[in-house]
């Protein structure tokens, strides 16, 4: 008796193991190799095409689209269900203009179904549809940028053969956007590779359902518009970066000129260099350094906003002789030091800058970030030169450098950055971009938010480059940039290159400021490559964006 119990239950284990291992095949086949099964199940009785693999989207701050805007409309053959070759060849050209012998040739060679890259309107699309035309469907897909796509420097692009972010955002979250799936259009068909009647085409997804994600920036596509728009009127070379001097968002970031995302081949070859973000790029910053100058000078006490200098119109430092700007005009005699940053004198920055020395000097201006790249690991961002204080700095030199010329350079966006400090009481905070990363039904992924600040220079020193910067735009070089109605304040700037055009020295043009003048919102830097004069033409466009701004801008965003 107990050997026939001990029997059944071998038998009952062995059972239940036989099942187990059932079970866990089949949860194994159901769940984790559905996907490749159905595909192979399918592959004999369905005749597909591909519209390409999915890719995530991205958007501004608000939700509004950056990518994946337009919506276009292709032609689909499948060459097995068309009846008569010529009359649907006939039909098609009428309606997309492609070549009809062309079209004839590749519905006779092909073996699979294929697309036409056709470029036809919605309603063209329609009526293809109507006409029921045997093996012909027209269908909508996504174009995933547009030559009027805005912040195509930050979005980037991405090599369609291989769905691979080639810059910006595309390459530096292409892990979260690229996805693996990719969208088929399909029919069922029997042994004879007819359509199965009542099933007709349909859409599928195919891959291993990992769907992509999507990035959420921190970019406000109203402002950048705004921004870009005015860009454009004014035909510059150039950049401009709008922060949020609070956090570090940033709000927009333009460079120009700008390229096309679907044509890149179009640019690789033009001398403008059309793909290079001049917002991350170096360059002199001219006048525009002494904001760090001043700064740096009012922190360590070296020099107070009442201060009076003497500006003869020129400076002589180690037998060289530095002229001010308007040198021409003659020297302005008795200034102080806050109307020495409004005429942007540089005899007295130069006398501030000996005084305080290249060691403190240079130090303040690592604090500030500048010499290294910020936060944001965006690629291709520049670090931009700031001279080594280890090496021996001649006073010449340190006289260029409180200027902003000689070897120094800065990016925009460490110049946003630090007209953020300033209006953030001399607390650092780094810039950033991306707000989140979400899936496709909008659950978060991963949250960004501001890095903790780094006290710079104290609350008085900030207190009074404010009142300094009021000046400059008040009555001094940054007029052209006071904005009507709400004020503005910043520093001009006009950098020499070193090259001669026509007889006259080509200079890069500056504006560093806030807006509005009140309870400031906004930290901007506007470039312009070989604009000449920061006072005539930076200044300007900084007031011009700012007025619109303001203006289109809800009060709830204020």
């Amino acid at each position: 008796m107990a050997l026939y119990v001990s029997r059944i239950h071998k038998i009952a284990w062995a059972i239940l193991f036989i099942g187990t291992l059932l079970i866990v095949r089949l949860v194994y086949l159901q769940v984790l190799e559905s996907p490749k099964l159905a595909i192979e199940g399918l592959s004999g009785r369905v005749a597909e095409v591909s519209l390409g693999p999915e890719r995530g989207d991205i958007f501004d701050r608000n939700g509004i689209l950056l990518t994946n805007t337009v919506q276009t409309f292709c032609i689909i053959i499948f060459p097995a269900q068309v009846v008569d070759p010529y009359e649907t060849a006939s039909q098609l050209v009428a309606f997309s203009g492609i070549d009809e012998n062309e079209l004839m040739k590749r519905m006779r060679q092909a073996q699979r179904p294929f697309k036409l890259q056709a470029n036809i309107t919605e309603k063209v699309a329609e009526t293809i549809n109507q006409l029921q035309i045997p093996g012909v469907l027209a269908v909508a897909e996504k174009s995933r940028y547009s030559y009027s796509s805005l912040a195509v420097h930050t979005t980037g692009y991405i090599n369609v053969a291989d769905n691979q972010g080639v810059s910006g955002i595309e390459r530096m979250y292409d892990d979260i956007l690229k996805g693996e799936q990719t969208e088929h259009v399909a029919a069922l068909v029997d042994a004879g590779q007819q359509i199965i009647p009542g099933l007709g085409y349909t859409r599928l997804k195919l891959g291993n359902n990992l769907g992509p994600g999507n990035i959420i920036l921190t970019i406000d596509s109203r402002i950048q518009k705004i921004v870009e728009n005015i860009m454009d009127k004014h035909e510059i070379k150039g950049a401009v970066v709008i922060m949020k001097p609070s956090t570090g968002e940033i709000l927009a970031m333009a460079s120009r000129p700008k390229f096309d995302p679907t044509q890149i081949e179009n640019y690789l070859t033009m001398k403008t260099a059309p793909f290079l973000n001049r917002a991350l790029s170096a360059y002199q910053p001219g006048s525009i350094f002494k904001l760090v100058v001043a700064a740096a000078a009012l922190e360590n006490k070296v020099v107070r906003p009442d201060d009076i200098f003497f500006d003869p119109g020129y400076v002589d430092v180690s037998n060289r002789r530095f002229y001010g700007w308007d040198y021409e005009q003659g020297g302005r005699g008795n200034i102080t030091f806050t109307d020495a940053m409004a005429y942007s004198s540089n005899p007295a920055f130069i006398t501030v800058g000996l005084k305080l020395g290249s060691d403190k000097l240079i130090s303040f201006a690592r604090q500030l970030g500048f010499g290294q790249h910020t936060q944001l690991a965006f690629y291709g961002e520049a670090d931009g030169n700031l001279p080594d204080s280890s090496q021996p700095i001649y006073p010449g030199e340190l006289a260029n450098l409180a200027i902003g010329q000689g070897s120094f350079e800065a990016t925009p966006l460490q110049f946003a950055c630090l007209v953020s400090t300033i209006l953030n009481d001399g607390v650092k905070v780094e810039p950033y971009l991306v707000s989140r990363l979400v899936d496709t039904r909008g659950r978060s992924i991963k949250s960004f938010s501001p890095a903790p600040g780094v006290r710079v220079f104290s609350h008085q020193t900030a207190e009074d480059m404010k009142k300094m910067m009021a000046a400059v735009t008040r009555y001094g070089t940054g007029e052209e940039a006071y904005v009507p109605g709400v004020g503005s304040a910043g520093k001009t700037g006009s950098a020499e290159t070193g090259r001669m055009q026509q007889g006259k020295s080509v200079n890069h043009a500056w504006f560093a400021g806030y807006a509005p003048l009140q309870k400031p919102q906004y930290a901007a830097v506007v470039f312009v490559e070989e604009g000449h004069s920061g006072g005539d033409v930076a200044a300007p466009i900084f007031r011009e964006i700012f007025s619109e701004v303001i203006a289109n801008t809800p009060s709830d965003d204020k």
